[in-house]
């Protein structure tokens, strides 16, 4: 990988430029007005980053809905829906069922809507027409848009990016010569940050350069695997297995699956990785299921976002163990204190 990225520096820095430079002009369009934002007059929280990959914002939105309903809102959730086979606007939750598969919805609106159950989820490009549909049709008194930083047309109320602990310096580099969506110093543009995949809430090695340039507030997270069994009546709580597992995943930072695997104490017998958002077609599947049994393993481990587009005939072929991941806050207290202007509008 450090071979290939060094081979190829001298391509992806004049792109990155270009890039720059596009990104820079449609900030500053946004910022003297020229490109407008609406405002639906109704609190928005998006929850969004300035990286490309896993950065812990689906777990972040769940918390944050959760939360919300805790303290009597009825939230809605606006997504892109990256990674989808429809186009325009689909409803994946109305609020009280499911009213799309996983391939129109994209695997991380799907997701969070079976997970949630009451909560409302839309995706659409145009984040504006899904906020106008879940205000025509449902109850909803706060919006949360999943992956907003970026999509300025949107006036919202709270402006929250996550940070991966894991980053490093090397990522912070402008696409596609790193893993930088904007320039590092348009964090200001947020209202705070979260940092996140931390273990035990230890401040992460890149704390010191965000609290140097970053005005704002920013709180610490934990990520929590929790090891669940699955079968065709759903999630079971499971103990670390004698079996040896094929462990497998398509998700933005697979080293974060494979150290909660290692954490867990869970027996490897082969692995695969996959691009992020992986689909899982009939050619995928077949080719997978023959890793896995050349690999002498019986049983398979996985991620929640992987096994929602996984067939059932697959599944059925293997026991399956999923790690679900559990967003932590040291306190619950400083993430009311984050949204608690958005609460009281």
């Amino acid at each position: 990988m450090i071979l290939l990225r060094s081979i190829l520096t001298p391509i992806t820095i004049p792109l990155s430029l270009v890039y720059g430079c596009i990104i820079y002009l449609r900030n500053l369009f946004y910022d003297l007005g020229w490109f407008t934002t609406e405002d639906f007059k109704l609190p928005i929280i998006s929850v969004g980053n300035i990286t490309t990959g896993g950065s812990g914002k689906t777990p972040l939105v769940m918390y944050l809905a959760n939360l919300l309903i805790k303290n009597g809102k009825n939230p809605g959730i606006v997504s892109r829906g990256y990674g989808r086979k429809s186009k325009g606007l689909v409803v994946v939750h109305d609020g009280k069922e499911m009213k799309a598969k996983v391939e129109s919805a994209g695997d991380e609106p799907f997701l969070m809507a079976t997970i949630l159950k009451s909560v409302p989820v839309i995706v659409c490009e145009d984040r504006r027409e899904a906020i106008r549909h879940l205000l025509n049709s449902s109850k909803v008194n706060i919006i949360i848009m999943d992956d907003g930083f970026q999509h300025r047309k949107v006036k919202r109320d709270l402006d929250i990016i996550t940070i991966s602990a894991n980053d490093s310096k090397n990522d912070y580099r402008l696409l596609p010569w790193g893993k930088l969506r904007e320039p590092f110093k348009n964090i200001n543009r947020s209202n705070a940050i979260v940092f996140t995949k931390t273990d035990n809430y230890t401040p992460p090695n890149m704390l010191a350069e965000f609290q140097s340039v970053f005005k704002g507030n920013s709180i610490v997270s934990s990520i929590i695997p929790v090891l669940m069994r699955y079968d065709s009546s759903g999630y079971h709580k499971s103990l670390p297995s004698s079996e040896v597992f094929f462990a497998f995943c398509g998700i933005g930072e697979p080293d974060s699956f494979f150290k909660s695997i290692k954490q867990l104490d869970i027996k490897s017998g082969g692995k695969r990785i996959f691009p992020d958002h992986q689909e899982y077609t009939k050619s995928v599947i077949t080719e997978l299921s023959a890793q896995i049994k050349s690999s002498n393993c019986t049983a398979i481990i996985t991620t929640e976002k992987d096994l929602v587009k996984l067939p059932d005939s697959f599944l059925d072929e293997f026991d399956t163990l999923v790690i679900k991941i559990e967003m932590e806050f040291e306190t619950e207290k400083a993430v009311l204190d984050m949204i608690q202007p958005v609460l009281l509008k």
